[in-house]
């Protein structure tokens, strides 16, 4: 499609990187700056979820990479 390999993968990881902090509410107002949102999201341990999630976003780095 005429996109760098590098930039995609770049722009997966950054992807993941924001997904995994909102499944996992390690996002802060500190970290987000203007761009910060508060979702509303169930109590609970989530860190197989966060695994889950971050593991499909490796496996599409692997593949575009």
């Amino acid at each position: 499609l005429g996109v760098p390999t590098q930039s995609a993968a770049r722009a997966v990881a950054i992807m993941k990187a924001s997904s995994t902090a909102h499944i996992g509410e390690t996002n802060t107002p500190a970290l987000g700056g203007t761009k910060f949102r508060k979702m509303e999201t169930a109590q609970g341990d989530c860190s197989a979820l966060v695994a889950e999630a971050a593991s499909y976003f490796d496996r599409v780095i692997s593949a575009v990479s």
